[in-house]
């Protein structure tokens, strides 16, 4: 039997979303022969090619040719800057997208060295602020300015919908019908021409129709592509095949469909992490009956929408009157495969071209360029959250509310198969919140590759900034290759945290992210403003708060998210039970996409969007002098909050706790300096001499003392993990100031 998995447009340049990946892994060990492809991608290179960029201009001449006089003045003159420059476009586009994508390493020198360039606003202002010349380390910026200048061209001459990553978004996100889906896909020309082309040429390639076809929808603007997608597989290979969709977009937006329009495109809808439904679908259609089917949906005979396979009590099944719902005879066996797969299954990358993704420089922040300017492969430490509580999130799904870690083994065998074959060692971990525990496994393991004479990972991920982030786990993890952290704040105020359930308080969130300055460790913050009852001096405050901790170096980069009600939130499901009486929920009719929800009051918060975004802009640029304004009010900044006051003494107190843990003996030993050496001095006294972050660290001893450290440090490096503080400290039997002077500079308790 015969798979292909495709990830349609438009998700990420800088590398493959992984949900084909472990897909792919999966169902080959179970003995298909799968081929996963990124249409994401390879769409994103035919529309910025000379060939691409040709079709934009003839469509830009026709539509200026039509509407010129009703452009205004701005508009008019930047797209006559654009025909003016065409020639230079084509001439230089396909260079800068081989050059983005790490080939030909020496055009960095023509576009620091060049006098004409194409220069749309974008990079018109680069080098403006540079005088118009740049040095050839920041030819990834000019390079990505000069496509994003085309970004426009391109929504204004071809398609409006279109947007990097986030194509046709705003149409697909909580859709409360199909038939505005439907109808933008057939007036979208990028969909029914760039990408027909694309798709024809893959179906010649595919050659035979595969006996399925399965396409990811993991975000609201993938789902135009997906539809597109599947529409021309149908025409190609006909009924026979069998189309199923899934992701995240599907698991969140439509598990209450009534609609059964989007069957006209796939035969299977597949929930959650999808293992257990693909087992189900291809038993059914190998003769099971149709009571097999786990997590799915499809629409029977009559045209109705069939939930099938769905918990008691899961939105999916709570519809009976709009949507049918069925039992699966086999759940447990099935929940026990996507159990096992959770844990066992890693993405499969061996047939991935990572020379064909971009590495585009969207930020000067280096913490921000994290997401775009690397190739990254993506791997889960565990599915699911360990907290699961926080109000806003969807904790009533799996995603977040099925907590569960996986197997470390095939996790590194797949990254060691993956790195030897790309080159690319570093990992970014896309779970909703890494587990401190398996962190510190993984960092054994990856210190454990280097005592076998393996390269290491470096890596990264979204964290929880809680109390397991200890002064000398930071250090040890970022020892073991850890760079960075991504994770939320949502509301830096004590009041905020509660409000949030984030489970932590603002003295807690500080300690967290002192030890992570101190262990070098670049940190990313997920902010949050507009929650139902927020007070606008609490979003104030909570900015300042975020203000001192950008000022203080704790926080490199943030984003404020304006706060969404969602159908499946914890939030939401207590007020259905009545635990939040304050919250009034703003529902709209529905038959399609229905996560999320209005509520009364939010458009208290419009005028906050722009000033949070001005001064954290200022902030990530290092100008801290910036605090929120709005209209007709002073800034924020310097405001005298006792709560504010705070700030500089929460930082303190935590440096000091910090300084004190540091001489306990709790924890797994582990030895993250250089080895010791041994320098004679008078008599039977000896310096006991480590390289410790660039600086020589040393204490005095006598001969045999210092051997016993020599030997124990020796050991330990060699054995991490087999000794804890407590074990080790009687061993090496040194006098206090001695263990004193290891535990500040070197050994760690984990």
């Amino acid at each position: 039997m015969k798979a292909l998995l495709v990830q349609p447009p438009f998700a990420q340049l800088n590398a493959p979303y992984p949900a084909v990946h472990y897909l792919e892994a999966f169902l080959r060990s179970r003995g298909l022969e799968t081929r996963a492809v990124d249409h994401s991608i390879e769409l994103y290179r035919a529309i910025f090619s000379r060939r691409g960029i040709v079709r934009a201009f003839d469509a830009a001449r026709s539509a200026l040719g039509m509407d010129a006089l009703d452009r205004d003045s701005a508009t008019l003159g930047e797209l006559e800057r654009y025909l003016s420059y065409e020639d230079l476009y084509l001439e230089w586009v396909d260079g800068i997208v081989a050059f983005l994508a790490g080939g030909d390493p020496a055009f960095a020198h023509r576009l620091a060295q060049a006098v004409e360039l194409p220069r749309g606003m974008r990079a018109a202002s680069f080098l403006a602020a540079r005088d118009g010349r740049i040095e050839e380390s920041e030819a990834r910026s000019l390079a990505t300015a000069i496509l994003d200048d085309l970004d426009d061209l391109v929504a204004y001459s071809l398609d409006p919908q279109f947007a990097t990553v986030r194509y046709g978004e705003r149409i697909a996100s909580s859709a409360s019908s199909f038939a505005s889906i439907r109808s933008a896909l057939g007036a979208s020309p990028l969909l029914g021409s760039a990408y027909e082309e694309l798709l024809a040429a893959e179906w010649r390639r595919q050659g035979e129709a595969p006996d399925l076809l399965l396409i990811t929808v993991p975000f609201p603007g993938c789902l135009l592509g997906a539809l597109a997608c599947a529409a021309s597989a149908r025409e190609a290979f006909g009924p026979g095949m069998k189309i199923l969709m899934g992701g995240g977009y599907v698991s969140t937006e439509l598990r209450g469909l009534r609609d059964g329009g989007i069957f006209d495109f796939c035969d299977y809808l597949l929930f959650d992490s999808g293992y257990g439904s693909i087992v189900s679908i291809l038993e059914a259609e190998a003769g099971a009956p149709r009571e097999r089917l786990y997590r799915t949906m499809y629409r029977d005979g009559g045209g109705s929408v069939v939930a099938s396979g769905f918990d008691e009590g899961d939105e999916a099944s709570g519809d009976p009157d709009r949507r049918p719902a069925t039992r699966c005879d086999e759940a447990e066996r099935l929940r026990a495969v996507d159990d096992e797969a959770l844990r066992s299954i890693a993405p499969d990358y061996s047939g991935v071209n990572f020379g064909r993704y971009l590495r585009v420089v969207d930020s000067e922040n280096p913490m921000h360029r994290l997401w775009s300017d690397s190739p990254w492969l993506k791997y889960r430490l565990a599915q699911g959250c360990y907290w699961r509580r926080c109000a806003f999130c969807d904790t009533s799904l799996e995603y977040v509310s099925h907590y569960l870690p996986v197997a470390l083994p095939p996790l590194l065998d797949a990254a060691d198969a993956a790195s030897e074959k790309s080159g690319l060692y570093g990992l970014h971990f896309v779970d909703e919140a890494m587990p401190m525990q398996a962190l510190l496994a993984f960092a054994d393991a990856n210190r454990a590759r280097i005592r076998e004479g393996k390269r290491p990972f470096h890596f990264w991920g979204n964290v929880r900034f809680d109390s397991s982030w200890t002064g000398d786990r930071c250090e040890y993890l970022a020892a073991s290759g850890l760079v960075a952290v991504s994770g939320g704040i949502e509301i830096a105020t004590e009041g905020g945290l509660e409000m949030t359930g984030k489970g932590f308080d603002l003295a807690g969130l500080v300690k967290a992210l002192v030890a992570m300055r101190r262990a070098g460790l670049l940190v990313h913050a997920y902010l949050i403003y507009g929650f139902p009852d927020q007070a606008l001096r609490d979003v104030l405050d909570s900015a300042e708060v975020c203000r001192r901790l950008f000022e203080s170096g704790l926080v490199d980069s943030a984003f404020w998210h304006r706060f969404v009600l969602t159908r499946h939130s914890r939030m939401y499901g207590e007020w259905r039970a009545g635990r939040r009486p304050g919250l009034e929920p703003i529902d709209r009719p529905w038959d399609f996409a229905n996560n999320d929800l209005g509520f009364a009051g939010e458009k208290a918060y419009d005028e906050l969007d722009g000033p949070l975004a001005s001064a954290l802009e200022a902030w990530m640029s290092g100008d801290f002098s910036r605090g929120v304004g709005r209209a007709g009010k002073k800034e924020s900044q310097g405001r005298a909050s006792p709560e504010l006051k705070l700030v500089e003494t929460l930082i303190a107190r935590a440096e000091t706790e910090l300084d004190a843990e540091r001489s306990g003996n709790e924890g797994r030993a582990r030895w993250i300096a250089g080895m010791p050496l041994l320098r004679p001095e008078s008599g039977e006294s000896v310096r006991v001499l480590w390289a410790y972050r660039g600086e020589v660290a040393s204490t005095p001893l006598d001969l045999p003392a210092a051997r016993r450290l020599v030997e124990g440090i020796q050991a330990l490096a060699g054995e991490e993990g087999a000794l804890t503080l407590g074990e080790l400290r009687p061993r090496l039997a040194l006098p206090e100031e001695a263990f004193r002077e290891l535990r500040a500079a070197g050994l760690a308790g984990i």
